[in-house]
């Protein structure tokens, strides 16, 4: 078999070896250029495949492991090879000889093992294919007696975090959380709220499904395929940006008022900084970002959002949060700090992967640093919205509570909006979970210079 340019099957394994090897994250290698290569069918192949492993991948380790002879001597590339056959398998229920012969005809084009992935495969099919679901499960209602090992198999976290998970939570609570980590999150879009009833009603007039967002008023969930929404969005003549509900909540919270000036650090895509600019609707925001290719990200939504918004000047600076000065003092300033991004790993399921506790403790010591570092840009009065999307105490609750007991001059308050009622934690702070309240996992706390 000759393969096209672009296959999906070899572009969805070329992907998951550079995220296990070199540990680049998905959403960097699943850019909108590499999948525009690709057909509409193949752009749909390609995301199942790749994203159905990542989320099984213990699973369909596991169902592999007495199938290799001596996995130490299989390249990266063969096992992850081997993992996008046993998911079409199981999962897509592709035929067997099909799946076969393409994983074989795909081990040949980098070189591989094709002889070797092939009786992994024909091995696997004969002996265990036709019962598998059924054996699994068996397999797996024996492990009940030790959660951890069955939470493990069954939904493919890492166990140090649903060790964490079970010491926080009661088990159907934990089991509830990972079962939604891996589930296709929705489509969100934030617009004026003012305009929502005439966005929605443009939108299902030309042939989408849309709901409002449980809590936000800003939001619209839109059912369809992500690329197919966004590509008719960008023709369309009004505000949005694709943001999440928790993500739309943090600019309520931040309650912005009109003739504000706004600090937005760590700004890109700058969906906090746009819907904060669509709530105030005159006034000035700056937004500050470090990296290159996210600056030029947050740029490309400011340009394409600036018409609907021409009573805010909005300025963007190439700059680390750390670095930045200023002369005047802001009455709004948020700061969405780096963090594991554990709140949303059903976006990035690679992400349970990347992370560990180590890595969690020293994102807290940077997020304090760089909490105590924008603060000094407050004005007296004002308020700081701080926004980690992660479910982790140390990234959220402790950072806070450190900054409060250090500098007294800062308290946290509650907010104005009644839809915040059932979201609070402590005073001033809120979490948000994807199983709870179908959005992504975030903690925020509100905190006011006195």
């Amino acid at each position: 078999m000759v393969y096209k340019k672009f296959s999906p099957r070899q572009e969805a394994v070329r992907i998951l070896s550079k995220i296990f090897k070199k540990g680049i994250s998905l959403k960097t290698l699943l850019s909108d250029e590499v999948v525009d290569k690709f057909s509409i069918s193949d752009k749909a192949f390609l995301k199942e495949l790749v994203y159905g492993v990542l989320r099984n991948l213990y699973y369909i380790d596991w169902l592999l492991e007495n199938f290799y002879r001596n996995k130490k001597l299989l390249s990266n590339y063969t096992i992850n090879n081997l993992r996008c056959a046993i998911y079409q398998l199981i999962f897509m229920k592709l035929p067997s000889y099909a799946v076969t012969n393409e994983a074989v005809n795909l081990e040949k084009a980098f070189n591989g093992k094709p002889s070797v992935v092939n009786a992994i495969l024909r091995n696997f099919i004969r002996n265990k294919l036709d019962n598998s679901i059924r054996l699994s499960s068996i397999d797996l209602n024996l492990t009940q007696n030790n959660k951890l090992e069955y939470l493990y198999l069954k939904y493919s976290h890492p166990k140090w975090l649903i060790k964490r998970w079970l010491e926080r939570f009661k088990e159907e609570e934990t089991e509830a959380l990972l079962r939604s980590n891996n589930q296709k999150p929705p489509f969100t879009i934030a617009v004026k709220p003012a305009e929502r009833n005439d966005v929605a009603d443009y939108l299902n007039k030309n042939g989408f499904t849309t709901k409002f967002t449980k809590y936000a008023p800003s939001g619209l969930i839109i059912e369809g395929q992500g690329y197919e929404i966004r590509n008719f969005l960008q023709k369309s003549n009004f505000f949005w940006i694709v943001q999440d509900e928790a993500s739309q909540l943090a600019c309520f919270l931040l309650e912005p008022e009109e003739d504000s000036s706004v600090l937005d650090v760590c700004s890109s895509p700058g969906g906090k900084a746009l819907l904060t600019a669509a709530l105030m609707k005159k006034g000035k925001i700056i937004c500050i970002e470090k990296d290159k290719r996210r600056f030029k990200i947050l740029n490309e939504n400011i340009q394409r959002n600036k018409k609907f918004l021409p009573q805010i000047q909005i300025e963007s600076i190439l700059i680390d949060a750390i670095e930045f000065k200023n002369n005047f003092p802001f009455e709004r300033i948020i700061l969405d700090a780096p963090c594991s991004s554990l709140g949303v790993i059903r976006r990035n399921p690679d992400v349970r992967y990347r992370c560990n506790e180590r890595e969690l403790n020293k994102l807290s010591q940077n997020q304090t640093i760089l909490l105590e570092h924008v603060s000094k840009f407050l004005s007296k009065g004002g308020i700081l919205l701080y926004a980690v999307c992660s479910t982790e105490p140390e990234e959220g609750e402790i950072v806070i509570e450190k900054f409060l007991h250090k500098f007294k001059e800062f308290c946290t308050i509650n907010s104005a909006h009644s839809f915040f009622k059932s979201f609070y934690v402590k005073k001033g702070m809120i979490r948000t979970f994807p199983h709870k309240h179908e959005m992504d996992g975030f903690f925020m706390a509100r905190i006011m210079l006195k």
